[in-house]
């Protein structure tokens, strides 16, 4: 028998390594092999369903992967693979049945999003399926996804009609009825059936998406002259005003009254040679004074701000950062901090953050320009557009305004331009205040506010009053994508993930042929989000992150990729994809982790292959990686044995039991020598360790029964000569029963 399980597991890994190097043929003909030593494991017929759809023999594939399905008792994978034949080969009603099996199989699982999936493809391959209708009216009823539990209902009755089923039919119209009393579809089905007429099947209900055209209008500050806003080319105003301010208080408090001892003259002879380094340009030197001015004591915001100008000037973003936090504490230096800290986290590539920070500017010069009883509101017009830039991820609208604002604020005297626009904005605002954000956005409050009503509305469980408020926003915006944003989203809510997905794809396209990466990657983030399985998108999505230095969140889409692959009983493309993750993760942030996931990932689809040498290669990496990890290490020993390495495997044994005794877990070993013995009682290595751990403990009668089974594996497999020396060490014991023993080592003497 040993011998068979050898030869069966050499054959199912000479044709998983077959496959790999896509000798299809040949592969084929190992996993027969292994099919006929173990006719009821489910992997050689796994192997050949693979094999032969690779070599478009669809019959043949279906005809394996169905046996996998049935000698694994119906494990989701394979039928996945029955169900993806099945459809390859135009046999819509049979696949529909697989998937509903397999929705089935998730349901009790507990994974009710995947069922649904799988019920959906069921109904769309075959749309008579009964018991798949029913499950999708029950589910989305109980969600509150009214329109999509009425087509349901409309489902099933019009497939009980065309049975004859008339009074169960009509319960269905009856249950559909019961959610939209007025609903014109329920009443006309209700009204052919009773008139003995076939009901027509209807589309799923899909909400009416309006294209993308027209222009956005984000600047309306022209200059009298008409030449409108230019580009800054230097420091904007504010920030200015707020170094020069900060350089006469440092340079006041050198000449401060009162005596002045040691420890102060010592202060202000760095802060008097940070401002020289300072004023004469440099900046390597006056960051290094500062510093030395900070830890002496100097803790003013102007000493706080001026440190974060020069690493901001030196790139040193995080310390910038650090830096203006301090000083924004401070009203004088307010204005000109947020101004700075949203332009280091704009150069860190987190828009979100500085869009915070830009946004907190212009509130502060805008409360400015209105009156006391206005700036409740001006504060919460200014927190919707926060929402809107931010909370919804829109990058492009981020940008485009943190662009206006820079220009907005880098040409001197903008103090009077801020007022012009305040009086523009009062004159054109008859339906309510404005604010300056709107000139540097949308272009106009009532963009915004409808947007803010349909996020409220939504909340509420109003979808339909939401998607009508959207609808008004890009009317008054055609080219404004947050309002297609907040559209999309509602409709997500109603549960027309679909529908919801082809918005923002849309919206990302559109980005992307603005120029703006970060916002059709995000708006692809979102369509992935509701279609999960729609494997185009988020490889799109992937490439623009890889080719935008968006490593960490391009790894996060190879891990969905992977998962989504698997779902759909892809191994190999799943496994792929997790290598391809893996060529990308030494450039991520944290690599060690990424690494470590993805090996983990890989070795675990090798595992389930039998792949011992492909799932040793991926557990020695993950040994490296994480040294200190005791299942990969457990693992790797097993691995090695697996492979036919015992001595690779008894050193790796031994380096992992001195690494518990250096990290004072020396209380493990026992437990650990003691579960390897008890699977390789035959194995002479992993006894001597044990028996000698047990003599030290001066458990003698343990180590003699540890011995004993290995003497007797030994003269099991005619190992004679290392039967005698497990022998001659028991008799070293002083065993109760020598004689016995002395007796059997001189018959094997003989």
């Amino acid at each position: 028998m040993a011998g068979n399980r050898a030869r069966y597991e050499e054959a199912l890994n000479n044709g998983h390594s077959y496959i790999w190097d896509e000798k299809w043929e040949l592969a084929i003909k190992e996993f027969e092999v292994a099919a006929q030593m173990s006719p009821n494991d489910p992997a050689p017929y796994d192997g050949l369903g693979t094999a032969y759809s690779r070599l478009k023999k669809l019959d043949k594939a279906l005809e394996n992967f169905k046996l996998a399905a049935r000698y694994s008792r119906g494990d989701i994978i394979y039928l996945r693979q029955v169900a993806d034949m099945q459809e390859q080969l135009g046999q819509g009603e049979e696949a529909g049945k697989t998937y509903m099996a397999i929705g089935e199989v998730e349901l009790n699982r507990r994974r009710l999003n995947d069922a649904m999936d799988n019920w959906l493809r069921a109904v769309r391959l075959d749309p008579n399926l009964l018991k798949a209708h029913q499950r999708l009216a029950s589910v989305y009823e109980k969600q509150g996804v009214v329109p999509n539990a009425i087509h349901e209902y409309l489902a099933i009755a019009r497939i009980l009609n065309k049975q004859g089923e008339r009074e169960k039919a009509l319960q269905a119209c009856q249950l559909a009825l019961r959610l939209d009393p007025r609903n014109a579809d329920v009443l006309t089905a209700i009204e052919m059936i009773k008139s003995g007429r076939p009901i027509k099947a209807g589309s799923a209900p899909v909400a009416q998406a309006s294209g993308l055209t027209g222009r956005l209008v984000n600047r309306l500050m022209a200059d009298e002259g008409g030449n409108g806003l230019q580009k800054r080319a230097e420091t904007a105003t504010p920030v200015q005003d707020a170094h020069r301010m900060a350089m006469e208080q440092l340079a006041g408090d050198l000449f401060g009254d009162g005596e002045l001892d040691a420890r102060m003259l010592k202060r202000t002879a760095l802060v008097s040679q940070a401002l020289d380094y300072q004023r004469r340009g440099m900046t390597n030197e006056a960051i290094s004074a500062y510093e030395q001015v900070i830890s002496a004591g100097v803790n003013s915001a102007a000493a706080h701000f001026n440190l974060g100008m020069l690493y901001q000037d030196k790139l040193r973003f995080e310390d910038a950062i650090k830096e203006f936090e301090f000083a924004v504490r401070d009203h004088e230096y307010r204005l000109a901090s947020h101004f700075s800290l949203g332009e280091c986290y704009r150069a860190r590539g987190n828009i979100d953050k500085a869009t915070e920070h830009f946004i907190n500017v212009l509130k502060i010069v805008d409360l400015g320009t209105v009156q006391h009883n206005q700036a409740d509101r001006l504060i919460e017009l200014y927190e919707n557009l926060a929402e809107s830039l931010t909370a919804k991820g829109e990058v492009d609208q981020a940008t485009g305004f943190a662009n206006a604002l820079v220009d907005f604020l880098s040409h001197k005297g903008w103090e009077d331009k801020v007022k012009e626009a305040r009086g523009r904005l009062n004159t054109i605002s008859d339906a309510g205040l404005m604010t300056l954000g709107d000139m540097l956005t949308a272009g106009s409050e009532l963009v915004l506010e409808s947007l803010f009503l349909s996020q409220e509305y939504a909340r509420r469980g109003m979808f339909d009053t939401a998607v009508e408020e959207a609808y008004r926003a890009i009317q008054l915006s055609p080219d404004y994508l947050p309002a297609h944003v907040q559209l999309g989203d509602v409709l997500g809510k109603q549960g027309w993930r679909d529908t919801a997905a082809r918005k923002f794809i849309v919206v990302g396209e559109t980005y992307q042929v603005r120029g703006d990466v970060n916002g059709a990657m995000i708006a692809y983030g979102r369509a992935v989000e509701f279609t999960p399985l729609d494997l185009s998108i988020r490889g799109r999505l992937i490439e623009l992150q890889k080719r935008h230095g968006q490593i960490d969140r391009a790894l996060e889409q190879y891990l969905a990729m992977g998962e989504a692959y698997y779902q759909l009983a892809q191994v190999d493309k799943a496994r792929e994809t997790y290598q391809e993750g893996l060529k990308l993760a030494p450039r991520a942030e944290d690599s060690a982790k990424w690494q470590a996931k993805l090996l983990r990932l890989t070795a675990d689809i090798d595992m389930q292959r039998f792949d011992w040498r492909r799932a040793l290669a991926a557990y020695k990496e993950l040994r490296k990686l994480d040294p200190q990890d005791e299942r990969t290490a457990i693992v790797l020993v097993d691995l090695y044995y697996k492979v036919g390495q015992p001595v690779n495997a008894v050193m790796e044994l031994d380096e992992y039991l001195k690494q518990l005794v250096r990290s004072g877990r020396g209380n493990k070993v026992m437990g650990i020598l003691e579960d390897m013995a008890r699977q390789r009682p035959s194995d002479a290595s992993i006894v001597e360790r044990l028996s000698r751990l047990y003599m030290q403990q001066k458990r003698i009668t343990e180590a003699i029964e540890l011995l004993d089974k290995l003497g007797e594996a030994q003269l099991e497999a005619n190992d004679t000569a290392s039967a005698v020396e497990t022998i001659q060490k028991i008799l070293a014991l002083n065993p109760p029963n020598a004689a016995s023993y002395q007796q059997l080592l001189s018959q094997l003497r003989q």
